[in-house]
């Protein structure tokens, strides 16, 4: 008698599994499981794009502080040692001349003093430095003049000796 059940029960399971079939469970698994791995590529994806976004965030801080270092000690040698080899003209300003370690707020027919030739990759650019006269206003109305002196780099192939 127990041999006889035994073929009843994998009768059952197999007829079972005819009516799962039938009734679209197994395209509902299918369905279920894709949308779940999509869930999970998703948040894994949002993940990744918010790493991506604080690494960007800390690089350019440090390009950023690592840029004011630079301009400090720029700075410091450029009101250090006010010995100018010669000076030059700015002829022209390359586009897109931002860098941290760049001469700024220099216009073409400026003077500028140069302070140490052929430096930077490849030795294309001046150490150069320029001062300016600002007008400081104080509060009780007097005004007083400010030497200000920028120092940073320049490209050699945008100045022109003068004579």
């Amino acid at each position: 008698s127990k041999s006889n059940e035994a073929p009843k029960s994998s009768s059952a399971f197999w007829s079972r599994l005819s009516e799962l079939r039938h009734n679209g469970t197994p395209e509902m698994v299918i369905g279920i499981t894709v949308l779940a791995v999509l869930g999970v590529d998703y948040a894994i994806q949002v993940r990744n794009g918010e790493q991506k976004e604080e690494m960007y965030r800390q690089l350019q801080r440090e390009v950023k502080r690592d840029g004011e270092i630079a301009r400090e000690d720029m700075m410091k040698a450029g009101t250090d040692s006010t010995k100018s080899l010669f000076q030059c003209t700015v002829r022209r300003i390359p586009p897109n001349f931002d860098g941290h370690k760049c001469l700024t707020d220099v216009r073409i027919g400026d003077v500028v003093d140069v302070m140490e030739e052929g430096i930077g990759p490849g030795g294309q650019y001046n150490l150069c430095s320029i001062r300016r006269e600002t007008q400081q206003n104080k509060p009780d109305d007097n005004s007083e003049i400010e030497n200000r002196v920028s120092v940073g780099w320049l490209p050699c192939s945008c100045l022109g000796k003068v004579a």
